[in-house]
């Protein structure tokens, strides 16, 4: 089997082979809602109930089909939400530039539209996390917690081009090329930010409960320099390095599932949601 790493263009081809005509389970059946001062329809689901509503981020270009193993498994103890970003699933598409802060927005009118309220717990997978940490960073008093699924990190692509430029600008060029052209514009303002090192936050991330899931999974005859055995270990490392700044952090490591753990092995990702909500349950039993 080959693993499903880290590089934004490999994730969405793979990524999107794992969601498209995927049924949505009947526990989450979604629906659409009118969004934002000029509305437009967003496909969502909500399902469960509880003290939190956990939030869930998809991957680059796909939808909330992602979650379908994940989602309905933790309605049974809270409130959950998936949904299909502007452009995505059932969702319209939108003229705003496709930026990690439009979307962050956009998810911002989500809740307001659907009336949720806080404390959340966010979920996010691959570019879902980058998402998910642009949210927290903004509304830090509404996140009680976060999971993220083998998700990007802006200081990997640096780390690969100063282990071996040609053969990370090789990757590049190979992937822009799988990118279907509905998603090409967002690849372009999103790749400069995974180029850079550094993401753009409008504040500190919470100090609150963190489990990240890092696959390790290792191909027998890599295709792909971040397929490498160095790359993969640079990845995990990162993930390592971002927990440090959380005082309850965990890494929690796969080698049998690829970059779609979410789908390979859902109970990784519930057992992660559990264990961040009973965390965040003992927090909230301090204060």
């Amino acid at each position: 089997m080959r693993p499903l790493v880290h590089s934004l263009s490999l994730v969405l081809v793979l990524a999107c082979a794992g969601t498209h005509a995927q049924p949505v389970p009947a526990e989450l059946a979604p629906t659409r809602i009118a969004v934002g001062a000029a509305p437009y329809q967003v496909q969502y689901a909500t399902a469960g109930a509880g003290r939190y509503t956990v939030i869930f981020e998809s991957g680059f270009g796909t939808d909330l089909r992602a979650w379908r193993k994940v989602a309905p498994e933790v309605a049974k103890s809270a409130r959950v939400l998936a949904y299909s970003r502007a452009g995505h699933g059932g969702s319209d598409p939108r003229p705003e530039p496709r930026t990690i802060a439009q979307n962050t927005l956009e998810l911002e009118q989500l809740i307001a539209a659907a009336k949720l309220a806080p404390p959340f717990i966010l979920v996010g997978h691959s570019y879902g996390g980058l998402l998910v940490r642009s949210f927290a960073a903004r509304h830090p008093r509404q996140v009680a917690g976060m999971v993220l699924v083998d998700p990007s990190d802006e200081r990997f692509n640096p780390a690969l081009r100063k282990l071996d430029a040609a053969r990370a600008a090789e990757d590049d060029r190979k992937f822009a090329g799988f990118v279907p052209a509905k998603f090409q514009p967002e690849l372009q303002l999103l790749q400069p930010v995974l180029d850079s090192g550094s993401l753009p936050l409008d504040g500190k991330l919470p100090d609150v409960p963190v489990v990240v899931l890092s696959s390790v999974q290792q191909a027998d005859k890599p295709m792909f320099f971040l397929e490498t055995e160095a790359a993969v270990a640079i990845k995990k490392d990162l993930h390592a390095d971002f927990l440090r700044q959380f005082g309850d952090g965990q890494q929690v490591l796969t080698t049998k599932s690829g970059h779609n753990i979410q789908l390979e092995e859902p109970e990784l990702v519930v057992a992660a949601i559990g264990r961040v909500i009973a965390a965040a349950d003992r927090r909230a039993g301090q204060d």
